[in-house]
């Protein structure tokens, strides 16, 4: 009787407010290509991958949980819909060819998923710009990679993630503005002068 109680708050905790609402498309290649999966193995478990931010966004959710309980949630969620993210790119990288191993194959040299490529932080501050960083990071290489790539199916799957970078980006952007009006007015004073 307990479980059945708790189940619709798991369930409501799990349900993505931090996603967009599109459906992903079903992963799905033209044909195995080497190169195309080198590509997604960067987007999986690189330096700024989907690997990297999972890890950096529940650290994040840890440190916050006491304190900044709306901040912890957000964290979690978004690491949670990063986690759907690395499925769907492992699920596409076994499509192409290559074994989804927590590595990238930069010149067919294998360099394994590292912890130290998580930005830890010491405060707020810093968390929250480093979570502002990944995503940009994030954005900037999925284009190239979606620039790249000539497999239809590929394009709009990272057509599709980049959509959720783009609102994860804003999320942690409207966090920063109520925590951290400081960070928000450099983030948006920089951008201003941009235009």
């Amino acid at each position: 009787m307990t479980k059945k109680n708790e189940e619709p708050n798991v369930e409501k905790r799990t349900k993505s407010w931090c996603a967009l609402p599109d459906a992903y498309p079903k992963p799905s290649v033209c044909q195995q290509n080497l190169f195309y999966a080198t590509l997604l193995l960067e987007d999986y478990a690189g330096n700024a991958s989907e690997l990297t931010a999972i890890n950096q966004y529940m650290h994040h959710h840890f440190m916050f949980d006491d304190k900044y309980k709306d901040l912890a949630e957000l964290e979690e969620c978004i690491g949670i819909i990063e986690m759907h993210h690395l499925e769907l790119l492992a699920e596409s990288i076994l499509l192409l060819g290559v074994d989804p191993k927590y590595r990238t194959l930069t010149n067919n040299s294998p360099t394994f998923w590292d912890a130290s490529y998580v930005f830890y932080g010491t405060d707020i501050y810093d968390m929250l710009a480093a979570d502002i960083v990944a995503e940009k990071q994030a954005i900037k290489q999925y284009r190239k990679h979606h620039f790249l790539i000539e497999d239809i199916h590929i394009k709009g799957l990272l057509e599709r993630i980049i959509k959720d970078e783009e609102y994860h980006l804003k999320l942690f952007t409207q966090a920063a503005s109520h925590y951290c009006p400081e960070l928000f007015r450099k983030i948006t004073g920089s951008s201003d002068q941009d235009d």
